[in-house]
């Protein structure tokens, strides 16, 4: 794995496997998120900023005392991040923003992982609609970090999953 990108950014893997994965359950053909925009229709694709080959999406963060932007791995399941700027901590909730023109990223709904967790959504078309969007748990760390699409997260909310 590469630690450092092209322009020398570090990449923090910010999660290890999951137990019982295997290296060749990671070969499996995984959903890439191509296009993805905030609530206001900007794209948050970054092309400046590739993780294992292909565009990240990128966000800015800010919580008490901190702010600043990372990238988010555009591959289902890949936990993997470049901090920007600011840091990230395992564990920790951050409000994410559009980092271009500073709109605050839909909830879709409370992610379980701890009491204050939200699922956050992104739009896969520029109008924002959550039956074409991916959802993920601005919790730094959380299982649920990966992308969800929003109609599996509603459904498995009905289900009393969350």
């Amino acid at each position: 794995m590469d630690r450092f990108s092209k322009d020398g950014k570090m990449i923090i893997p910010l999660r290890e496997r999951k137990k019982g994965t295997t290296a060749s359950d990671e070969q499996d053909v995984r959903y890439v998120v191509t296009d993805a925009y905030c609530p206001n229709g900007c794209s948050i694709i970054d092309n400046d900023n590739i993780i294992h080959g292909s565009a990240g999406l990128r966000f800015k963060f800010k919580r008490e005392g901190m702010e600043g932007e990372f990238i988010l791995s555009a591959i289902e399941g890949d936990f993997e991040k470049i901090v920007l700027s600011g840091e990230l901590a395992d564990g920790v909730k951050d409000e994410l923003y559009c980092p271009y023109c500073g709109v605050i990223f839909a909830k879709l709904v409370n992610c379980s992982c701890q009491p204050d967790a939200d699922m956050v959504v992104f739009g896969l078309t520029e109008k924002l609609d959550f039956n074409n969007a991916i959802a993920f748990c601005n919790v730094t760390g959380c299982t649920n970090g990966t992308f969800i699409k929003s109609e599996d997260v509603i459904r498995h909310m009905r289900l009393g999953g969350y």
